[in-house]
């Protein structure tokens, strides 16, 4: 950044140390904010970015050490780096002021030289610790994002490998984010829980194919075994200490309970089943029902919103149903917004799906 990029407050009572602080300071280009005491310093700062503070630590009302106590604790000015300014000997002083959280101190009388190299050197650090923290910011995004998509690409090959289920899991998961928010979950939490949901059937890997693409009804032995997808899931998912994964567990192991205890595997009952498990089920039951699948065609819109409702207080949470068919002109706007669209996407081939898998059921494993 230029000099002039930065704007340094100087603090202190006697005015004659301001002009000669001015003087060499405006020499180098910075842009200078004064103050002659401690509260009008913090009034400012409160107000206007300051990149660097020159603070005198002997005034009258507020002290140095006082006012960068106040700025230290407070979120918004905490990282703002404090250079004390001390015509004083005292080390017991000068130690509280590090303590207290100061960068750096200069002793007066001031030299030109040593204000500028300290000045130059306090912004430097400064600029290297916020380029590091946004980096290191990026980063952690970077990888919640590779999470994300992993969790989304081996949710729809559990799904099935068609083109049609890895559009079920994107449907799914805003169908989750939806109803979670109207349900009352944070903005964190909700996307928390749509990403997690992408995995609500990744038990289907240990299903076979035979099963997994049978045209028409499965036998009683064959649903039997497809079943078992829901432990499948949970072990493949307890292996992995990564949060979202933690979550995933959740929904699939919940995701086929029913309100009323006749769900599986464990026959949970009304709020025994966790909230994720119970927002999951409705987004599930209402995308299967509403698209076509390997086992049946797509329902039409009256019969699916028609069993939903009938299904209140049995299969659903009758609160969650509610909230469902309050706002059920959003649900059918993703709805819309995703019929007679089921393509994949040409940018994502095989190559890159069993990649991923395989990356993806390694971290599983542990």
């Amino acid at each position: 950044m230029k000099t002039s990029e930065y704007t340094i407050l100087i603090v202190d009572d006697v005015q004659n140390n301001v002009l000669i602080i001015n003087k060499i300071l405006l020499s180098a280009g910075y842009t200078l904010v004064t103050a002659e005491n401690g509260r009008t310093a913090l009034e400012i700062v409160r107000e206007k970015k300051i990149d660097l503070i020159l603070l005198d630590i002997e005034m009258p009302d507020l002290s140095g050490i006082e006012v960068c106590r106040f700025l230290k604790i407070d979120p918004k000015t905490a990282d703002i780096p404090v250079i004390f300014l001390t015509a004083s000997d005292d080390r017991a002083m000068l130690s509280r002021a590090y303590k207290v959280g100061a960068a750096d101190y200069i002793r007066k009388p001031f030299f030109k030289d040593e204000l500028l190299a300290r000045v130059n050197n306090s912004l430097l650090l400064r600029d290297h610790e916020i380029n590091l923290e946004n980096k290191i910011i990026e980063k952690t995004k970077d990888i919640s994002d590779t999470q994300v998509e992993l969790m989304h690409t081996l949710g729809g090959i559990a799904e099935g490998h068609s083109p049609e289920t890895f559009k079920h899991v994107k449907r799914v998961t805003e169908f989750t984010y939806l109803l979670g928010t109207l349900a009352g979950l944070d903005k964190k939490e909700a996307l928390v829980l749509r990403d997690a949901a992408s995995l609500h059937d990744v038990g289907k890997l240990g299903i076979r194919d035979s099963i997994l693409h049978k045209q028409g009804k499965l036998t009683n032995a064959e649903y039997k075994i497809m079943k078992k997808h829901v432990d499948h899931g949970v072990k493949m998912l307890e292996k992995s200490n990564l949060p979202l994964f933690k979550i995933a567990k959740i929904v699939a192991g919940e995701h086929h309970e029913k309100y009323d205890g006749t769900g599986y595997p464990l026959g949970l009952k009304g709020e025994q089943i966790h909230i994720y498990g119970r927002i999951v089920a409705i987004a599930d039951v209402f995308d299967a029902l509403s698209f076509k699948r390997a086992y049946k065609d797509s329902w039409t819109t009256n019969d699916v919103l028609s069993y939903m409702k009938e299904m209140s207080g049995t299969h659903f949470d009758p609160k969650l149903i509610k909230i469902f068919f309050d706002n059920i002109d959003e649900f059918l706007k993703i709805y819309d917004i995703h019929n007679h669209k089921i393509e994949l996407d040409k940018k994502f081939n095989q190559k890159k799906r069993n990649k991923i898998m395989n990356w993806l059921l390694q971290e599983l494993r542990g």
